[in-house]
């Protein structure tokens, strides 16, 4: 009876032992659970914070005479306007050098690899200019190109997506061409994944496509050029025309400085 009793215990023993394990692994597991919940949280809240926190940080305007696709403006930091977290781009007609417009050029001082990016917007018309905000590669090379927002002064509520790119030697691309309504403002958007991007505007899904993903960094672009092949040549009663980004959110899967 004795040694019956002491089985017995010895078995309790053992299952307690045995639960009293399996109760401290899943604490463990909780735990690390919600600390690598937590850093990827913070890390999110951090980038974006740090992204908000001083936006000429994050903004750096260029001084450019040189101009693409017989564009007409000097690209001038006089032409850049910080206010709070907005972007002011303001073109106008003036004489710099030998140009006869001036305008606003600003690059991101970082370069991210996938992620999603969200502009919300103000847009001038007149024809002639032409806002955009765009990716190009870290590396100093022309493709691929993304254009997250693209519109022309003359077609002011047709906005544009684009992704150029190359492939077997021959230079491709995709694109939209997105019909939107009137109004004061508007939010244009980019998800880029590893196979694919997603155009957004206000919200709603407007385009995918699995055409050219770039895989590599890019520094962001934002800018208003004057004239140029596809816009035409301005008219000179829209000047000053202003292009405002008022709210910036970029949360990227990479992200590093560009040095």
């Amino acid at each position: 009876k004795k040694i019956f009793i002491s089985v017995f215990m010895i078995m309790l023993l053992l299952i307690f032992i045995t639960q009293l394990m399996d109760n401290i692994t899943k604490i463990k597991q909780e735990s690390e659970n919600i600390k690598i919940k937590k850093v990827k949280n913070e890390y999110e809240f951090a980038s974006n914070w740090r992204l908000h926190r001083d936006i000429r940080e994050y903004w750096i305007p260029i001084e450019r005479k040189d101009s693409y696709n017989n564009e007409l403006q000097y690209y001038s930091r006089d032409n850049v306007c910080f206010d709070g977290d907005a972007i002011e781009i303001i073109s106008k007609k003036e004489i710099k050098e030998d140009k006869e417009y001036t305008s606003g050029l600003v690059e991101s001082s970082c370069a991210y690899k996938y992620g999603y990016f969200e502009f919300t917007i103000e847009i001038s018309q007149g024809k002639g200019i032409f806002p955009a905000i765009w990716l190009l590669p870290e590396e100093d090379k022309g493709l691929p190109e993304i254009d997250i927002f693209e519109m022309i002064g003359s077609q002011p509520y047709t906005f544009y997506g684009v992704i150029h790119y190359e492939q077997d030697g021959d230079k491709k691309s995709d694109y939209f061409a997105h019909e939107v309504p009137v109004q004061e403002k508007y939010v244009v958007a980019l998800e880029w994944g590893k196979d694919r991007l997603i155009w957004y505007i206000d919200g709603n899904k407007i385009y995918e496509t699995e055409s050219g993903v770039p895989q590599e960094y890019m520094y962001l672009i934002i800018n208003q050029a004057v004239g140029e092949d596809w816009p035409g040549n301005p008219d000179d009663k829209v000047f000053p025309s202003r292009f405002k980004v008022q709210s910036i959110t970029i949360k990227p899967m990479f992200m590093k400085g560009r040095g």
